[in-house]
This record gives structure tokens, C-alpha cells and sequence, in this order.
């Protein structure tokens, strides 16, 4: 199998085909390739991973010259779809000196490591991670540092700063990349499923179950589980998480027999699991078992360096899927889209630029209206069932001029006990004081009976 890696810590780029290693130069590693070819018929890309440019041409040249690419990621074959082969290897050879090192294929302690680009690298090489401020390389260097590792990771940022895209990253750079990824969002799922989704059940564990179905724990055995906006997990669920966390054991809905799992989770949020923990909706030590290694992704406001760089990226995908040719982006539009604030971040971004595309009718890159406006004034707070509670005790306290008992009380007007609406109103925060503090002087000083 061919793997190709790069180091970030320089341009070195280290290939291994079908476990050989120790490869000198390109010509060496042509005609390793052609002798597995020639073997096999085919280059098995099942483990390859972290291509770049260099890389996707060395793969275009072979498939070109009639070795097809087996098992092939689809990044790399759009990628390779995009680029095209160069004329010849030798012109490949005089694009790039490949530095080679042996590397081995061990059992997951080597250190992997990835590539940040150089001058002429396409924004994307970082498996569609695009940018070079210090706020990203900051958060590239803690994933690097971490994925080697089994530790429970905490993603946390804004919606839109890509949270999910780390969470591959992470997995792809671990020594589990070879087993599953499997995503589960706890937003998605209504609340009566989600322990059978996360658990699995037994044919027969409830009225639904017509069959055994296997839960995301089991089906991510030897990989990675990436929990995302882990913040809305019910109450009454995040035990049964901790327990799986603590002992890597479970049971299926509706069966006694305890199943072992090998998972490493990447938990991700939007939500501050310190104030919900404060609050009493999360468990603290379910925070704590999650919150081993946390990364905290920067908006896009915070990197606005980065940018540019997306701008180009994004523009660039979205003409080839939609077929137009844009050929210059002006500097004012670039200037507008650096001082947007971007509350949707880089997601936003990409979906005002894929309408920018889609409108323009020239060569050059033409921003849709509603894209430069200033951002939305944020909406008010939508009233809730005991925003509306505490409206109407307060009005009917000063409809009583702040008596609460008695037969022109406040309790008997909503028919409650009197012990009752001390206690709503102990529990909303509310005073006879406060209630009647706005009436009239006309009104007088109110009477308060208990």
C-alpha cells in the first residue's frame, strides 16, 4: 500500500509501499510502484493520508500511465480530477526534491504529524483546513500534539468554526485512523431515542423494536465517536455516558450482557459547559471526564488574516461546481469581507460566497446585497413559560396593591393557595415591594397581608 505523509516541521515528505520503506528519491519510488503495479495491477490507497499537490500529481501520472488507483479517498479524486498529471514524471521531478525517510509502520506510539503548507501549496493541502494565522496554528499544533494519544478530547468554539472538521483531523492523525469515524449529533435525535441510538437494544427491549440494533458505541469500536453539541445531551442520560467513559462497557436496551468497546470520544460544543455545570443541567463530572484535552477554536473575526485564503478557496470550489469561470476577486471586495463580522463564521462564509458565485455574470466576483450588510441586530429574547408567569403574578399583586392572602389577595384572584404563590414567587424572584413599585402616588403606600 502507498502512504504519503508530510511533517510540519519541514518539508519532508515520507512514502512506504506495501510496508517497504527506506526509499531515496523518486525515481526509487517510481519504480517500486511499477514493480507493485506490475504485481498487482493496482496501487492499493486505502491508508493513504495528509496528500499534497505534489503528492496528487505523483498519483495523476501513475493512473495516467495505466495504474489504476484502488480504494482512492474521494478528496484525492476530485483532487486529482481537479489538477490533472503533469506531462511526465520527469517534469514532477523537477517540481519538488521529495526528501525521503524510513518510516515505520509500528503499532500506533510513532508520532504522526502534519503538514501546514508552503508558499505555493494549495490553500486545502491541510485536508480543507485552510488559513496560516497564529490563532489556527495554535490549534493545528494542540491537534498534532493530542491525536497520537487516546485522551478525551473537548472541541469548543462557535457554531460554524469547523468543530466537525477538527474532530476528522484528530481521527485521521491517530493510530485508530483505520477503524470507523463514527459522527453522532445529540441535537438530531429526539430525546425517547437517544440512548438506544448511543446503546443499542435488543429485538423486543420496547414496542419498536422489531429487531437488534447495534448502538454508535459498538459501531465505533476501535475508532473514534465524535459526540457533537454535547452541551444538549439530557440530564438523565449523561451517567450512562460517564459509566461508558470510566469502565469502555455498556449494555444494549433490553439485555443484561455487558459488551466491551475501544473508543476514544471527541466531544464538541458551542455551549459553555461551565455555566450549564453552575446551572445543574450538566454533570460536572461528566464535564470533567470529557474536558481531559480541550481545543478551543478562535471565530473567524478573530482570524481575519485567514480570509483571503478562504475567499480564494471557497470561490475556486463553487465555480468548478457550478461552471463559472471567475477570474479576479477585487481588492474592495476582499476589504468588505474581511471587515464583515461574521456571526456564522467560516460556514457563513462559504454559503455568502457560493451565492457571490452563482450571481456573478462576468469573470470577477460580484457580492450579493444582502452579503456586505452590516450584521443582523440580535433578535430579542422569545418569552418563555416563566417569563409569561412572572408577567401575570405581578400584574394581579398590583391589582391587589400587593395583598397576597385575604379575600382581595392576589391568591384567591388566580386561585392558588396562598402557600403556592409564596412559593412561585419565591421561586421567580418576585416581592409584593417590587410588584407594586410602579403604581401611582395617587395609589398610597400598599398593605401587605400574609
Amino acid at each position: 500500500m502507498l502512504r504519503i505523509e508530510r511533517s510540519v516541521r519541514g518539508p519532508l515528505v515520507v512514502f512506504a509501499v506495501s510496508g517497504r520503506v527506506g526509499v531515496k528519491n523518486i525515481t526509487e519510488l517510481q519504480r517500486i510502484v511499477d514493480s507493485e503495479a506490475g504485481q498487482r495491477k493496482a496501487l492499493n490507497l486505502k491508508d493513504l493520508t495528509l496528500v499534497d499537490r505534489h503528492a496528487v500529481g505523483f498519483l495523476a501520472r501513475c493512473e495516467a500511465e495505466g495504474t489504476p488507483l484502488e480504494n482512492c479517498p474521494i478528496y484525492v479524486r476530485q483532487w486529482i480530477v481537479r489538477e490533472g498529471p503533469p506531462c511526465s514524471f520527469s517534469e514532477l521531478f523537477r517540481k519538488e526534491t521529495f526528501g525521503m525517510e524510513t518510516m515505520r509502520e509500528t503499532s500506533g506510539t510513532e508520532e504522526r504529524t502534519v503538514y501546514q503548507g508552503d508558499a505555493g501549496s494549495s490553500a486545502a493541502d491541510f485536508h480543507g483546513i485552510v488559513g496560516r494565522s497564529a490563532e489556527l496554528q495554535r490549534v493545528l499544533r494542540l491537534v498534532e500534539m493530542v491525536a497520537t494519544t487516546d485522551a478525551a478530547i473537548l472541541i469548543r468554539g462557535e457554531t460554524g468554526t469547523g468543530k466537525e472538521l477538527i474532530a476528522g483531523l484528530i481521527h485521521r492523525l491517530s493510530k485508530r485512523r483505520g477503524g470507523p469515524l463514527v459522527k453522532f449529533n445529540c441535537t438530531a435525535i429526539p430525546a425517547g431515542l437517544l440512548e438506544s441510538e448511543l446503546f443499542g437494544h435488543e429485538r423486543g427491549a420496547f414496542t419498536s423494536a422489531i429487531a437488534r440494533r447495534l448502538g454508535r458505541f459498538e459501531l465505533a469500536n476501535n475508532g473514534t465517536l465524535f459526540l457533537d453539541e454535547i452541551g444538549d445531551l439530557p440530564l438523565d442520560l449523561q451517567p450512562k455516558l460517564l459509566r461508558v467513559l470510566e469502565e469502555q462497557a455498556f449494555e444494549r436496551i433490553g439485555s443484561t450482557h455487558t459488551i466491551r468497546t475501544d473508543v476514544r470520544v471527541i466531544a464538541a460544543t458551542n455551549r459553555p459547559l461551565e455555566g450549564l455545570v453552575e446551572a445543574g443541567e450538566f454533570r460536572a463530572d461528566l464535564f470533567y471526564r470529557l474536558n481531559v484535552f480541550p481545543i478551543d477554536l478562535p471565530p473567524l473575526r478573530e482570524r481575519t488574516e485567514d480570509i483571503p485564503p478562504l475567499v480564494r478557496h471557497f470561490v475556486a470550489h463553487h465555480a468548478r461546481n457550478v461552471g463559472r469561470r471567475i477570474d479576479a476577486i477585487s481588492p474592495d471586495v476582499i476589504d468588505t469581507l474581511v471587515r464583515y463580522p461574521w456571526p456564522g463564521n467560516v460556514r457563513e462564509l462559504q454559503h455568502i460566497l457560493h451565492r457571490a458565485v452563482i450571481m456573478s455574470q462576468g469573470g470577477s466576483l460580484e457580492l450579493p446585497p444582502l452579503a456586505v450588510r452590516a450584521a443582523w441586530p440580535p433578535a430579542p429574547r422569545a418569552e418563555t413559560y416563566d417569563d409569561a408567569l412572572r408577567k401575570h403574578i405581578v400584574e394581579v399583586l398590583r391589582e391587589a396593591n400587593g395583598i397576597v392572602a385575604g379575600p382581595r389577595g392576589a391568591a384567591v384572584r388566580l386561585g392558588l393557595k396562598r402557600t403556592t404563590l409564596l412559593s412561585k414567587m419565591q421561586k421567580l424572584g418576585i416581592t409584593p415591594d417590587r410588584a407594586v413599585s410602579t403604581l401611582a402616588p395617587e395609589k398610597g403606600r400598599a398593605v401587605h397581608r400574609y
